[in-house]
């Protein structure tokens, strides 16, 4: 595009979506593949609203607690920014908890202040639609590009193959780095592969558990993400929390853990609750409290003065059936969302289960007017879906429509990617926990032939 010229995206209908200074690449109906976005400092929700469903603390787009105990993996991802090789790409590893989300902010917002464009990338077919306008992508000044691709062993090769071929990566003389995050490294062999063909550099990173080895990197964390949460409880001085069980147990290896552990400290000191003394302990804690934001939501109708005037309706037992399809299908567009509802038997009351439970879980971008957002951290999803599920022994109440529910759900025609299909594996707090399969990857139209 010439210098000074404008780009003008009109819409007549459905959605609009342009960028400056990159490709676009759609499957034939005009779905993008995926999505290019500027990346953002994260905005900082209101204190109450944390408050109402203290898990939401945990999700890591808040970064409500400061960033501490990866220092080190921090260090090795800006050396490796600053090497010398034009293209270069890193597969950065590790199960859900670890912390990797929260380490690809850190980065991205350190690398942002010292000159890069960090720009990310949204897998798109059959789960978002694109934000209205454009992105301007030119990397005016910029003293390099950093792309950032959370979930990449999600995303299918062909769709990574267009994405590596992006102009936006392959300006000469322009230092670019792909980031891209993963659990496992099971994909990154074809993956690296499909990058040779760039003559990228390429390299892995594992983000390895947390030491228990007396280094007090559990401790520091601990001690950080402590103060973080107590400053919204009003807690002036949480130095006399301790944590509810010992830290050095290899339970609090994920950093996810050690949150977890601080959160449900302070929460119980706030609130006068009984502190669990275990992992699955800190875990039912929290979807106890889900449980209770869902019935302070719909209160007791009977007793109120004009129950006409109420504008949420959903009790609490179909919401948690809503939020265990949700937390299987991952956001997706408002008539996948009412699909999905009519497959489960809800079709009577769709609009206003869908507004309900974007009460409870509203869309993690707000210019993206999606559905059936699932309850975050990843993690604690997965442990929902586990634990909702018949066959455990732990202390929490198993559903007999479930199974049910995650059949229809996963092999239902409106499930399209692997998106969709939100939950990976399942961590398994008693040994007797059943997992949740993943569905094959059903994208709504034929994608195109890679590059």
């Amino acid at each position: 595009m010439p210098p000074g010229s404008r780009q003008a995206v009109h819409v007549e209908s459905g959605f609009g979506y342009g960028a400056i200074g990159a490709d676009i690449h759609v499957f034939g109906d005009g779905t993008p593949l995926y999505l290019l976005e500027l990346w953002r400092v994260p905005r900082t929700p209101e204190p109450n609203w944390l408050l109402e469903s203290p898990s939401r603390m945990l999700n890591a787009r808040y970064e409500v607690a400061d960033f501490t105990g990866r220092e080190e993996d921090l260090a090795q991802l800006h050396q490796w920014r600053d090497s010398r090789p034009r293209l270069a790409a890193r597969w950065l590893y590790g199960p859900g908890g670890q912390g990797k989300t929260r380490l690809a902010a850190e980065f991205a917002a350190r690398s942002a202040d010292q000159g890069w464009t960090v720009i990310t990338a949204t897998h798109g077919p059959g789960t978002v639609h694109p934000p209205p306008g454009s992105q301007d992508l030119r990397l005016r000044h910029a003293r390099g590009v950093l792309l950032i691709v959370d979930y990449a062993d999600r995303w299918p090769l062909t769709h990574l193959t267009w994405l590596f071929s992006n102009a936006l990566l392959h300006r000469p003389g322009m230092p670019t780095r792909i980031l891209l995050l993963a659990r496992t490294g099971d994909t990154w062999p074809a993956v690296r592969a499909t990058l040779a063909n760039h003559e990228a550099s390429t390299s892995t990173h594992q983000l390895a558990p947390l030491s228990s080895d007396g280094s007090e990197q559990r401790a520091e964390m601990y001690d950080a993400a402590r103060s973080s949460f107590a400053t919204f409880y009003g807690i002036a001085d949480p130095s006399d929390i301790p944590p509810p069980a010992p830290l050095d147990h290899e339970d609090f290896g994920l950093t996810l853990a050690v949150h977890m552990a601080a959160l449900v400290a302070v929460d119980a000191r706030a609130t006068g609750s009984r502190l669990p003394s275990d992992m699955a302990g800190l875990t039912i804690y929290l979807l106890d409290r889900e449980h209770l934001h869902w019935a302070r939501l719909h209160g007791d109708g009977t007793h109120e003065l004009n129950p006409a005037e109420r504008t949420y309706r959903t009790s609490p037992q179909v919401m948690n059936q809503v939020v265990f399809a949700a937390a299987l299908t991952g956001a997706v567009p408002a008539p996948t969302g009412a699909a999905t509802l009519r497959d489960l038997g809800l079709a009577h009351d769709a609009p206003q289960l869908l507004a309900d439970h974007g009460v409870c879980y509203p869309p993690a971008n707000p210019t993206i007017p999606t559905v059936l957002e699932p309850l975050y951290p990843d993690r604690l999803a997965e442990d929902f879906l586990a634990l909702t599920l018949p066959g455990h022994t732990a202390d929490y109440p198993a559903a007999p429509w479930a199974p049910a529910t995650a059949e229809t759900v996963l092999t239902a025609e409106t499930v399209q990617t692997a998106e969709a299909a939100h939950t990976a594996r399942t961590w398994d707090p008693t040994g007797n926990v059943p997992t949740v399969g993943e569905a094959a990857p059903r994208p709504t139209s034929p994608a195109p032939s890679p590059p």
